[in-house]
């Protein structure tokens, strides 16, 4: 018997908002009330309630990204993709990614030197975009 992929598992609506945070793209960032609007253009009847769960599913299925960013006003998501950092611009708020991640041999040594595990690195950078500055 085959086993169902996560994305071949989820149900109309949480295949819903995923199709919609795909459809965007990475690079853009949603945040939680606009998978809202965009789901109930499609679905009117469908809740905030139903669309959040949809979005903590995805996340913990590893199938969107859920990114935190400090002064940001909320979370914003968008799909997994390969690893990279997030600009915030402390003028506008604009979001964008920035192709960069940190060397395994940075992880390795704050690992050795602090004596934890790094599972994870999520690195925003803040400062005034081109348009702003």
């Amino acid at each position: 018997m085959v086993t169902p992929t996560p994305v071949e598992s989820l149900t109309k609506n949480h295949r819903l908002v995923y199709d919609i945070l795909n459809e965007h793209g990475a690079g853009r960032h949603l945040t939680m009330a606009q998978l809202y609007e965009f789901a109930r253009e499609r679905r009117p009847g469908i809740g905030f309630t139903t669309v959040y769960r949809g979005v903590t599913r995805l996340r913990d299925l590893g199938l969107i990204a859920e990114i935190v960013i400090p002064g940001a006003d909320s979370a914003v998501y968008e799909p997994a993709s390969h690893p990279h950092a997030h600009f915030r611009c402390t003028q506008c708020g604009r979001v964008d990614d920035v192709q960069y991640t940190l060397p395994a041999s940075a992880t390795s040594k704050l690992s050795a030197d602090n004596g934890f595990h790094v599972d994870s690195v999520e690195l925003s950078l803040h400062g005034r975009c081109s348009a702003c500055a």
